[in-house]
């Protein structure tokens, strides 16, 4: 049997101590909440308006915003509320209540300042949606406009698969304000009795602080400001009994030195309606210094200046933290491709890794190669963000920031480099002709040298006609510039192009290098006059 938990934060500075009961109708997307307070005495699955009802839900809706949203950015605690939602099963909707108030009270111990925590279930609607897609919810919208969750930050989503007396949760969240899920937290509960507290742990560990992104300075360091960590804060008492107020640094809100940053751009219209959210793909911060809710970091991205976008009053630049879970990801290679074109898998690339902050001189990490299908898996790392660099023969294509785990799935194109791979072949392939020809010119004359100084005139000439059979600097350049023709007909590529005229010319300078111009007639010259002096005939 399988449930879900659904958390959001509340900022509410006192929550209603009765909980909202609502029935759904015949159509469950339609359902309607309704004052109905239960008390834990009628919290019975037999009762048909309670929690257990499969058409019942626990509201957690605010009337009103609460007073602590029109704090600063720094200082405003994130809001939340939680949902729980199964099919029913007696034993679970049984403990429902219990679950709900040792989820808040967990949360509210962690950090009481910072965020606050309100649980109940979702409308029916939501709750299936959820239970059925819990690991493919990135179609999902919504959230933002239910009546639900009107007024609240963040919304966790606990999945439960209960076997015999063992349950397994899954956490994940889902950021209200860019829309971005985080990645799923797994944990296990050995009994009913202590699952709102692994719960509770699971909300702690799934949590991903929020931040705005305030500038770029002309050195490309980027300047953010953390939401609520000014409101993460507690009272301690040193040892002569002076009041102190000290960061909370073991809170979820709390953002740490090896936090990873994924920006985010959310553009409204006119009227303040969402118009969109856009991850900027493959790309994370890394942090170079915090200083309170200030904080500086660093760029790691596939694009160039991937935060260069002019400023507007409608685009709003946010930073969202994903923190790492020990758990792979399958990175998928596919080739550009038209718009009424299917994109073609990309087998047999190589797949390194490096760390941020890795020196030149530190080896990178071999992956694997993509399979047939263009598929690769990336592994946890300790450090949580990966840098992948890809690579086809000598050259590498591509730079791929990513945090395993974080997605399932990961997905970049990269142009079919069919014909640049075969040029390098070709190239390869020449310039171990203009090795083999400065080889055998330079034997072949000391052959020459060694028969006229031992006066074996006929190996001399059979010798010398062997270097005159030689293929001539000039023909070697002829071919080369027919070959390069030819690959540069099968590119339409201007990248790919460029790459092709750069290492014919490359090897032009090798041939021009290593070989000057023939000696036939030097060598020849010295044949006829060693065999004038030993008066041999020709």
């Amino acid at each position: 049997m399988a449930i879900f938990v659904i958390t959001a934060f509340s900022f509410a500075a006192a929550m209603p101590n009765a909980l909202l009961y609502a029935q759904a109708d015949g159509t469950p997307i339609d359902a309607v909440a309704e004052a109905n307070p239960v008390s834990d005495a009628t919290d019975s699955a037999d009762s048909p308006n309670s929690p257990g009802s499969p058409d019942s839900f626990r509201s957690v809706r605010m009337e009103s915003q609460p007073d602590v949203s029109q704090r600063a950015w720094e200082s405003r605690p994130y809001q939340v509320a939680v949902w729980i939602c199964h099919r029913g099963e007696p034993q679970l909707a049984a403990v429902e209540g219990d679950l709900i108030r040792a989820i808040e009270a967990y949360c509210e111990l962690l950090d009481p300042s910072a965020w606050f925590v309100n649980a109940g279930t979702p409308p029916p609607h939501w709750r299936n949606l959820l239970y059925k897609n819990f690991e493919n919810t990135e179609g999902f919208t919504g959230f933002e406009t239910d009546p639900e969750l009107h007024f609240y930050d963040k919304l966790m989503v606990v999945k439960l698969d209960q076997q015999g007396s063992t349950t397994h949760v899954a956490v994940r969240e889902i950021d209200l304000q860019t829309g971005q899920w985080g990645p799923v937290v797994d944990r296990t509960a050995s009994s009913v009795k202590h699952l709102g507290l692994i719960i509770g742990g699971g909300v702690e560990d799934a949590f991903m602080p929020l931040a705005k992104i305030e500038r770029v300075d002309e050195k490309d360091k980027v300047h953010i400001r953390a939401r609520g960590l000014e409101a993460c804060i507690r009272v301690s008492f040193s040892s002569d009994r002076v009041a102190e107020i000290e960061p909370i640094t073991s809170s979820p809100v709390y953002v740490r030195d090896d936090d990873r940053f994924l920006p985010i751009i959310r553009k409204t219209d006119r009227s303040g309606d969402l118009v969109s959210l856009d991850p900027i793909p493959f790309t994370f911060l890394t942090l170079d210094s915090i200083d309170g809710s200030s904080m500086v970091a660093s760029i790691q991205s596939s694009q160039r200046a991937p935060l260069s976008q002019r400023k507007s009053k409608r685009s709003q630049k946010l930073a969202i933290v994903i923190r790492p879970v020990q758990r792979s990801s399958v990175l998928h290679l596919q080739s550009y491709a038209a718009k009424n074109e299917t994109p073609t898998p990309l087998e047999g690339y190589e797949v390194w890794a490096r760390k941020p902050g890795d020196t030149k001189d530190v080896e990178s990490e071999f992956i694997g190669k993509t399979d047939w299908q263009g598929n690769a898996t990336i592994p946890p790392a300790d450090s949580g963000l990966r840098l992948l660099y890809i690579k086809r023969g000598s050259r590498a294509l591509r730079k791929l920031p990513v945090i395993p785990g974080f997605k399932d799935r990961l997905i970049s194109q990269l142009p079919n480099d069919d014909a640049r791979l075969f040029a390098e072949g070709v190239i390869n392939g020449y310039g171990n002709d203009i090795i083999n020809l400065v080889v055998q010119r330079e034997l072949l004359e000391v052959d020459i040298r060694n028969a006229l100084d031992g006066d074996n005139f006929e190996d001399a000439k059979t010798k010398m006609r062997e270097y005159q059979d030689l293929e001539t600097p000039a023909d070697l350049k002829v071919r080369m510039s027919n070959e390069e023709i030819r690959l540069k007909s099968l590119t339409s590529d201007q990248r790919e192009f460029e790459y092709i005229s750069k290492m014919f010319g490359n090897l032009r300078q090798l041939l021009n290098s290593k070989v000057t111009g023939s000696r036939a007639i030097e060598l020849q010259q010295r044949i006829q006059q060693r065999m004038m002096e030993k008066g041999a005939s020709g």
